[in-house]
């Protein structure tokens, strides 16, 4: 039999046929005289089992050995079947939790190429609904900040988003932001130090939830690639007024680290 017929009969492509030649799934055939490969009986046996255990859910990779398994003089396919079991069970869970997932972003409305919780955290930001409504001098780096944040990160954002909408200072955020966009590439000394200084001040209960550990660890890759995109866009002046505010943010959670290591060497509970 010719390999189209083979294909024909087992439900298969040619191509199919030619994948399992690669594989060693199924031995190359010889050739007649007019050059085409003589498929047997077997041949159609064997393509019809490899393809019977794949749509099982066995991997095409673990085929061979599995058929050498069962061709053996004491076949006991037994553990490959519990073994397979047992990774389907996880593949249903994992796709059951896709579903949860799904669910939720139809539900509630939530951007899907973002992490519910993050899409839920932007979603408590002032004035956005989805990701389209973000500025988009700033959609970058909330797309790369909402996959990259570990559990730590978003749970301190999750605090800064509650307390900003809390203690109303959604228009003190707004103001330092158009204080911030409209300093010029040349604004001086003193008005950088200022507007720091004013900042530092504004953002006092946005400090207050913020966590020491985030702060305060080693730099890592990701962090200073988190940090070069939040500085893309912005001129010479504005990226020198964000460092002294992160400058200053340090500070505060090293002054903070202080106190706390002082009331404990104290025997007494930190303030």
């Amino acid at each position: 039999m010719r390999s189209n017929e083979v294909a024909k009969l087992a439900g298969v492509t040619v191509r199919t046929l030619r994948h399992y030649h690669q594989l060693g799934l199924l031995p190359e055939p010889p050739r007649s005289a007019n050059g085409y490969r003589d498929y047997t009986a077997a041949d159609v046996a064997r393509v019809l089992r490899v393809k019977r255990l794949a749509a099982l859910g066995f991997p095409l990779a673990r085929v061979g050995a599995i058929l050498d398994e069962l061709d053996a003089p004491d076949p006991s396919p037994a553990s490959a079947l519990e073994e397979l079991d047992r990774e389907l069970a996880l593949e249903i869970e994992r796709l059951e939790e896709q579903r949860r997932t799904i669910a939720a972003l139809r539900a509630e409305n939530l951007d899907p190429d973002l992490p519910v919780r993050f899409a839920r955290i932007l979603r408590m930001l002032p004035g956005v609904d989805t990701l389209a409504d973000a500025d988009p001098a700033d959609r970058t780096a909330l797309i790369v900040a909402g996959h990259l944040y570990d559990d730590d990160e978003l749970g301190e954002l999750e605090r800064v988003v509650k307390r900003i909408a809390g203690d109303d200072l959604i228009e003190t955020m707004q103001r330092l932001d158009r204080q911030l966009a409209a300093l010029p590439p040349d604004a001086p000394e003193a008005a950088r130090a200022a507007l720091a200084a004013d900042a530092l001040d504004a953002l006092g209960p946005i400090v207050a939830c913020f966590d020491t550990a985030n702060w305060l660890r080693p730099s890592t890759d990701r962090d200073q690639f988190l940090d070069r995109i939040a500085f893309e866009g912005h001129n010479a002046a504005q990226q020198d007024v964000y460092r002294r505010i992160e400058a200053g943010i340090e500070g505060t959670m090293r002054a903070r680290i202080e106190v706390e290591q002082q009331a404990e060497a104290a025997g007494a509970p930190p303030s």
